[in-house]
């Protein structure tokens, strides 16, 4: 069945709705019963982030660059989990996974290792964050992208929720999420949330060309100042990741020139 702009592989129900993996000849893309991809990957070279997106996300790294322990909400097809075993190799990563299918689809058609450092919950994501122990805390980075057929998962925003992964992050800590300007829920209610939530260290990351929107926040200092001082570690991460650090770095200053402090 061709659909999405390629061939369907595979396609199941779960009690949340459609599951879709399409393939195009190039690229193996999951989707939940929508046109928008929750995630590609490349068949020929399955660790490059392909969705502008994601290498957007990976602009946390200019504030933590070498991050210890990741907490990532929502898997998808797993493509930044993936990245980030690979390439930070001292690096453990707890991720929040409500659809155990999708786990299934992320190790059968998206290469998703099982990894000793990978450690799967399968839980509602605001449960796991109030209820979680002193395991799963000291986050040196938060990745949120977790989305439904209709956009953000409802429970994923609000400033309780915010206020729930601050108290998760290690004291140099960096969330970062994954934000859609088309979305039921409204993006500047979103943001608003997480500028009271982390006292106004914010910064917006317009993806070029798309819908999304990554927010960047911290839990301490004036990233906005720090902007100013990034240039080196931009070009480092640049050539070692291959990804575009330096773009990030100059449309985070002219998104962010008149916004927060």
């Amino acid at each position: 069945m061709y659909k999405y702009g390629g061939i369907v592989i595979h396609q199941e129900r779960d009690e949340l709705g459609m599951l879709e993996v399409v393939e195009d000849g190039c690229q193996r893309s999951l989707h939940f019963g929508s046109e928008p991809k929750q995630s590609s990957m490349e068949l020929h070279d399955p660790l490059r982030l392909v969705l502008t997106y994601t290498r957007a996300m990976m602009s946390a790294l200019l504030f933590t660059a070498a991050p210890q322990r990741v907490l990532l909400i929502g898997l998808g097809g797993g493509s930044l989990a993936k990245f980030l075993l690979h390439h930070f190799p001292a690096c453990r990563i707890d991720v929040v996974e409500y659809r155990k299918s999708v786990h299934k689809l992320a190790r059968d058609y998206f290469h998703l290792p099982d990894d000793p450092r990978l450690t799967l919950h399968f839980a509602d994501a605001a449960d796991f964050i109030r209820q979680a122990d002193t395991l799963h805390s000291g986050y040196d980075l938060i990745l949120l992208d977790a989305f439904t057929a209709d956009g953000i998962a409802r429970g994923t925003c609000g400033l309780s929720f915010f206020e729930s992964c601050r108290t998760r992050l290690t004291a140099n800590g960096v969330l970062v999420a994954n934000l859609w300007s088309g979305d039921n829920v409204h993006l500047e209610d979103v943001v608003s949330d997480l500028v009271d939530a982390f006292d106004g260290r914010l910064l917006r990351l317009p993806v070029d060309g798309k819908a999304n929107v990554i927010a960047v926040v911290t839990q301490q200092g004036k990233p906005r100042r720090e902007l100013r001082r990034l240039d080196q570690r931009a070009a480092e991460l640049q050539q070692r990741l291959g990804l575009e650090f330096t773009v990030f770095l100059n449309r985070l200053r002219k998104s962010n020139r008149y916004f927060g402090f």
